[in-house]
């Protein structure tokens, strides 16, 4: 018992343990739509795009989480508007625009040597750093995420599962898209000073994809993500204070360990279900029932 409480006597300790909560619930809340869409890529993306926004509001000396917000969001516009040519696949949209504005980051941190260094910082995390003020503000973020989430639910759900009975019924599947591509976004930048900008993937993708393995609706599989993302999230921080580990690569690796223990558990199920020739996909009426 006192390895796991010993970390916690000091406020930051406290804090990055609060700030690691938000994320291990956020992220794999909105990981769910990115693994069932299909979408992992998208996380990735965003989390290299988003670079451009963190660069320059360093150097303008504005609020890094405001650059990281705006650019997320710009780049969610461009993959939206770009998208609508049908001659580009949509991960080639996407790639065009990582490219962009990473490319623009990398060279806005070149300007300046020091700033670069300091930069690191929100590439790989800063975890011990958090205070109070970045909790609430990412504690709203958070809240505005899930509310959005709620709110567009149906709609997710129809245009996820059947885009085109969706767009007749009414629901605005374009619209649904760039919506997913802000919770992204908001997601990212929830992450920053936890796992870092180009570990955030992580925690979008991994317990979600651990969920995916252990059910196939979406209710449950939220249910059991969230689960795996905040036992990765505490877990990796208290196992880095012990080991004296990077926190943010640390809780990368319990969530990706989480992966790896689901499926070798569920490695006869597989073998059941390949053998009979069932669907292991997700199915809409079962996830409709659920919801």
């Amino acid at each position: 018992m006192d390895l796991l409480l010993d970390p916690y006597q000091s406020e930051f300790m406290r804090n990055a343990a609060m700030a690691s909560l938000l994320v291990g619930v956020l992220a794999p809340v909105v990981g769910v739509w990115i693994v069932l869409r299909r979408l992992s890529y998208l996380g990735d993306a965003m989390s290299h795009g988003t670079l451009a926004g963190v660069a320059a509001a360093f150097i303008l000396g504005v609020s890094v989480t405001l650059g990281a917000l705006v650019a997320g969001l710009i780049m969610g516009a461009l993959i939206a508007v770009l998208g609508t040519r049908r001659r580009l696949g949509e991960d080639s949209v996407i790639g065009v625009v990582e490219t962009i504005l990473f490319a623009v980051g990398v060279i806005l941190i070149s300007r300046n040597d020091r700033k670069g260094v300091e930069l690191g910082h929100y590439l790989f995390g800063q975890l011990t750093t958090v205070n109070r003020n970045d909790l609430l503000l990412n504690g709203f973020l958070a809240l505005v995420a899930v509310a959005i989430i709620v709110l567009n639910f149906r709609d997710l759900l129809a245009s996820t599962f059947d885009p085109i009975h969706a767009r007749q019924v009414g629901v605005r599947v374009d619209l649904q898209r760039y919506v997913l591509m802000v919770l992204v976004s908001i997601t990212v930048v929830v992450s920053l000073q936890t796992v870092g900008l180009l570990m955030s993937v992580a925690m979008l993708v991994t317990p979600a994809s651990t969920a995916r393995l252990v059910t196939n609706r979406v209710s449950s599989m939220t249910l059991v993500a969230v689960g795996v993302g905040v036992f990765s999230s505490l877990g990796g921080l208290t196992l880095s204070y012990h080991l004296r580990s990077a926190p943010g690569a640390t809780i990368a690796l319990t969530s990706a360990a989480c992966l790896l223990v689901a499926f070798a558990a569920t490695a006869p199920s597989r073998r059941h279900v390949h053998h009979h020739g069932a669907d292991n996909t997700t199915d809409p009426e079962a996830v409709s029932v659920a919801s």
